[in-house]
């Protein structure tokens, strides 16, 4: 038998379908020649046959096929697999706390099954509870603000017939109190910076962080992910939170950027940008530097039914591709999806401009976010990496409707894709390897 080749990472990324295993070479500090992709093997996800393990082995040996056998110096993982990262999210008002706990919960790669703002009724507990959530953000007052609602709503958590992970990420004054009456009742939980520690202030950032080490300690329990700690010796992300954090590294180097994820079930936008000075001039409303937002009706295989609604009564197909389509015909069909998914998830990840009527007359404001200055941005996932036309689906995005009053990217901004479906990848690995060799990566599979 062969020696096995000594690499730098292997990545395995666990998804709800499929299992994709990268190897990277290149990555420490002392290599002689650049970061590259290795090779990558693919297998289905086997979380419902009870252990991740078997698609993780089968998509090992794949690559190693190819590669022969290997030995990495480490192996991380990201996972949307069983049931991802499911979080419910409570603050004391809508726009200002719930607000900031769900830009926290969804920049950290959450799915936000429920919502609430102020104190919690019975059936909030009873959506909670029906939501069976892994992580609950609770947050609420601004520093020095109010305390009474974050502990009546801790109080009504030890209602539940459930006892999810809590990060408490509210008034500082109060931390120590909600604390120690939640361990009291039985939850495990953590406590981060307030994420609105302020008016018109967000402070996501900590609880992002809180977040994502809940989510792997969480991970390694789950139904049919108990192995998952055999094959991996460093970090294990949420996919879409390590998304983001690639995004954040590219951004560094690239400037404003857009990533689009064109998945089977969702479509995920995230967005690393302040802005433009003259939309931040006239924004009523604050906004994190990185944001993701979700959209679960619009895939190409969960969701197609959706999607192939908004297309146009006459270009609307009547039958839907498989997961992985293979004919002419299902290829067609599933472009004409990713496509109008990219545009509408976009569309929808914008924000746009609002008209309010004062005492001194008409004023613009920007509502929600701003991508005018945004000059980049870049396909991933699945549909716009394995399709064909994957840039002009991104194209296509640009270009607003008619009277459209949305911020969206300009149209001269630069398409690319990410070639070699890396970008999760690169997230898990900025946690091990230097930041400059990881957007190497990142700069070869698109292109830029």
């Amino acid at each position: 038998m062969a020696e096995p080749r000594a690499i730098d990472a292997l990545v395995a990324e666990i998804g709800s379908t499929t299992t994709v295993v990268s190897a990277f070479e290149g990555l420490a500090p002392d290599s002689e020649g650049p970061p590259r992709l290795l090779g990558q093997g693919v297998a289905p996800t086997s979380v419902l046959q009870g252990d991740v393990g078997i698609g993780v082995e089968a998509a090992r040996a794949e690559l190693e096929a190819a590669t022969g056998p290997l030995a990495p110096r480490i192996t991380l993982a990201t996972s949307s697999a069983a049931g991802g990262l499911r979080m419910t999210v409570h603050g004391l008002t809508r726009k200002m706390t719930a607000m900031a706990a769900r830009e926290a919960a969804l920049g950290a790669g959450g799915v936000v099954e429920y919502q609430t703002a102020g104190r919690l009724t019975e059936a909030d507990l009873l959506r909670i509870d029906d939501a069976d959530p892994t992580l609950v953000l609770l947050a609420g007052g601004v520093e020095g603000g109010d305390t009474d609602t974050v502990l009546f709503n801790a109080a009504r958590l030890a209602e539940l017939s459930i006892r999810p992970i809590v990060v408490y990420a509210g008034n500082s004054d109060v931390k120590a109190e909600v604390r120690t009456f939640l361990e009291n009742s039985g939850f495990s939980v953590r406590v981060t910076a307030n994420v609105y520690p302020g008016v018109d202030e967000l402070d996501i950032l900590p609880a992002r962080s809180v977040i994502h080490d809940a989510f792997e300690e969480h991970i390694v329990h789950a139904p049919g992910m108990e192995r998952i700690s055999e094959f991996v010796s460093g970090r294990i992300l949420p996919t879409p939170g390590a998304v983001l954090i690639a995004a954040e590294l590219l951004a560094g180097e690239l400037g404003d950027l857009v990533v689009v994820d064109v998945g089977g079930a969702t479509t995920d936008v995230h967005s690393v940008t302040d802005g433009s000075p003259e939309m931040r001039a006239i924004a009523i409303d604050p906004q994190p530097h990185s944001k993701r937002t979700v959209e679960g009706d619009l895939g190409t295989f969960v969701s197609a039914r959706h999607v192939a609604q908004l297309v146009d009564e006459p270009h609307r197909p009547e039958l839907l591709p498989p997961a992985i389509p293979t004919t002419p015909a299902e290829i067609e069909v599933a472009v004409l999806l990713a496509r109008t998914a990219a545009v509408a998830g976009v569309e929808r990840h914008a924000g746009r401009l609002a008209h309010l009527y004062t005492p001194k007359g008409r004023q613009t404001v920007a509502k929600g976010r701003d991508l005018t200055a945004c000059r980049l941005v870049i396909g991933t996932g699945g549909a716009l990496t394995r399709l064909p036309g994957g840039e002009s689906m991104l194209r296509a995005a640009l270009a607003p409707a008619a009277g459209s009053d949305r911020l969206l990217p300009p149209a001269d901004a630069v398409c690319a894709l990410d070639r070699d479906y890396i970008l999760a990848c690169c997230g898990a690995l900025s946690g091990s390897f230097p930041a400059d060799r990881v957007v190497a990566l990142m700069r070869a599979s698109t292109g830029l």
